[in-house]
């Protein structure tokens, strides 16, 4: 097997059926090689063609281990699609180590590389810098800052499940064993932030490769826009991300 295949992971909400079916037809269009595309779907009797569904009843947590910490809020899927994200390594079997996890809104329009030949992992920047973020990294563990001037939001991220593995043990470490990770990352959401944005995976996967693991990484540019309009399709974008809150 190919040391620069990946699996594609997207998590479906709720309400994202419609928008999955359309996000997997691009991907399938213009993501150069990969091998399997996994939906981790709030609701399995979800059916898109080319895509494997995957229960989210299949994790060791779930919304309710959500609004356990932040009560039930509007931002309680939001934050259980990040842990999702970030535990699909260990819970979808047969999974690659590699997976590139893409939002659901998020639309590739031209084809693409996420691997390099001697198999680095190329991570599309972005310029977002939202202060919580680092914040919350901070606390799950001291030397998790900000030391990149750019940011890794650009709606899609490719994981490595070792490494990955790696984070989640580094943190429960700091933090002695006392708990798992995803509980520490929900606990230390700070209340100020629970309807709006309080963490990032993300973010805190790329400030953990740009600090451990930089020769391991190529970062990249590309032509991208946050939209409600789907008439920028036709545009000469790499990638749209089509949010709700835009539409």
């Amino acid at each position: 097997m190919s040391l620069n295949l990946f699996d594609i992971v997207i998590c479906v909400g709720p309400n994202d059926s419609k928008i999955a079916k359309m996000n997997v037809e691009y991907s399938k269009k213009n993501i150069l090689n990969y091998r399997n595309i996994y939906l981790i779907c709030s609701d399995p009797s979800v059916d898109v063609d080319g895509a494997i569904i995957i229960d989210e009843k299949k994790f060791e947590f779930n919304i309710n281990t959500v609004e356990k910490y932040i009560g039930k809020r509007k931002r309680c899927g939001w934050y259980l699609q990040q842990l999702l994200k970030l535990y699909a390594g260990n819970t979808i079997d047969g999974i690659l180590d590699n997976y590139l996890v893409i939002d659901c809104d998020t639309l590739f329009l031209k084809p693409l590389n996420f691997i390099t030949d001697d198999n680095k992992y190329i991570l599309t920047t972005g310029t977002e810098y939202h202060i919580p973020y680092f914040i919350h990294m901070n606390k799950l563990h001291p030397e998790l800052k900000k030391i990149h001037p750019l940011s890794g939001i650009s709606h899609h991220t490719m994981f490595n499940k070792q490494i990955v593995n790696e984070l989640i043990n580094f943190v429960e470490k700091f933090h002695n064993n006392e708990d798992t990770f995803y509980n520490l990352y929900l606990k230390l959401i700070t209340s100020d932030n629970f309807d709006t944005s309080g963490a990032a995976e993300n973010e805190l996967y790329f400030t953990y490769l740009i600090k451990y693991h930089y020769d391991k990484i190529v970062l990249r540019n590309l032509n991208w826009i946050n939209t409600g309009n789907l008439n920028n399709i036709l545009n000469n974008y790499d990638f749209i991300s089509y949010h709700w809150y835009l539409r």
